[in-house]
């Protein structure tokens, strides 16, 4: 649909709030992700052409949607994705930081008077 890590940063947060509220309206999920309601609607579809989402009509208009065997292990995956790109970027913040505090002390910087 989008580029890789936009349509994890919403796919992820959808199959979740799926997962624990099945009866949710299309406009609580757009609260819920803080998309607009056409593009929440553009993902749900893209889910259900997956076939990571289920959907069921129930009377007076609304539908419960239902994470497939698909959509859990997509939602697992997602998730193993999600923890490993933020412990990368946790591994190279550490890195920069501990890379500006030898710059600092080989300049002659005294760090402990920032503490």
């Amino acid at each position: 649909m989008n580029a890789p890590d936009e349509d994890m940063d919403i796919t992820l947060p959808l199959l979740q709030s799926i997962e624990q509220q099945s009866d949710l309206t299309q406009r609580s999920l757009s609260k819920r992700l803080g998309l607009a309601l056409g593009l929440t609607n553009s993902y749900l579809k893209h889910c259900i052409r997956k076939g990571l989402i289920k959907i069921e009509q129930v009377p007076a208009n609304r539908y419960l949607y239902y994470l497939t065997p698909k959509g859990f292990a997509e939602k697992s995956r997602l998730t193993a994705k999600y923890l490993s790109s933020s412990f990368q970027f946790y591994r190279r913040a550490s890195d920069a930081c501990l890379q500006l505090f030898e710059q600092c002390l080989s300049e002659g910087w005294d760090i402990k008077s920032f503490f």
